[in-house]
C-alpha cells in the first residue's frame, strides 16, 4: 500500500462549482475509485489550493490512477470538472497536479 498526497489549485471563479461536485460526488466514480485498488481518498481545501491524500494498493500508485483514467466515468468527470484546475500547482510550474513528498507519518 502506498501513500500519496497530491496538490493543485482551482480557479477561483470556479471554486463554488468545484466544491459542490466534490461534497456531492457521483457514485458511479467512487465505485471506479475503489475498484481500482484507492482507499481512504480525501480532499481538503485552504482557500482555492487542493490537498489530496489517497492510498494505493501496489507498489506503483501511477498504476491504478491510469487505469482510473481511462473509464469512461473519470473521463467525463474529468472533461466537467478538471477544466477548472489551474494549470500550475506550484508557482512557476507547468505541473497541474504536484505529489508531494511524504516526511512525517504516525499509524
Amino acid at each position: 500500500m502506498k501513500r500519496v498526497g497530491m496538490t493543485w489549485r482551482v480557479d477561483p471563479d470556479h471554486w463554488d462549482e468545484y466544491k459542490e461536485i466534490h461534497l456531492n460526488p457521483w457514485p458511479e466514480l467512487i465505485d471506479a475509485i475503489q475498484e481500482v485498488g484507492i482507499h481512504n481518498y480525501s480532499i481538503f481545501a485552504f482557500g482555492t489550493r487542493v490537498f489530496a491524500y489517497m492510498e494505493i494498493e501496489g507498489d506503483n500508485p501511477y498504476a491504478a490512477l491510469d487505469v482510473l483514467a481511462q473509464t469512461d466515468i473519470k473521463k467525463k468527470w474529468d472533461e466537467e470538472v478538471t477544466v477548472w484546475v489551474e494549470p500550475q500547482a506550484a508557482e512557476g510550474s507547468d505541473i497541474q497536479f504536484m505529489e508531494l513528498e511524504p516526511i512525517f507519518y504516525c499509524p
